[in-house]
């Protein structure tokens, strides 16, 4: 199988992979090369890769969409972390990923506001009672 990481950046890793495990939205999987086509949601999690030189090595990712069709195994992720050390990957977790979802929380109650604002805005210009 080919494995096939993609961010808001680009490519990330593209590697010759005979497993991998990764947890989606609804619990564990582990996809094989003979495995059906299957599509699911990521959250925040560490993907476990074996390589075709049976070398295992894990990657961060915040969260994204995996993609199995065929031979190609495609994750499009926020942010990936590639790194072999578990204890370096699950603090990138507990502190980027964490922070990043705080910031976007932040922004997001930002533009609510903004666009509440407006709507009374535009109704107050219109003589509607807001």
């Amino acid at each position: 199988m080919i494995l096939k990481v993609y961010s808001p950046i680009g490519i990330v890793m593209e590697k010759e992979i005979q497993k991998i495990d990764f947890e989606a939205l609804n619990g564990y999987y582990t996809l094989l090369p003979k495995h059906v086509d299957f599509v699911t949601a990521m959250p925040p999690n560490i993907v476990k890769y074996q390589t075709t030189d049976d070398k295992t090595h894990y990657m961060a990712c915040n969260h994204g969409i995996l993609v199995k069709q065929g031979d190609t195994v495609s994750m499009s992720v926020q942010k990936a972390i590639l790194n072999d050390s578990l204890a370096t990957l699950t603090n990138a977790i507990q502190t980027e990923f964490k922070q990043d979802e705080e910031e976007r929380k932040e922004v997001n109650t930002a533009m609510a506001r903004l666009e509440a604002g407006l709507t009374r805005g535009i109704m107050q210009l219109n003589g509607q009672d807001g």
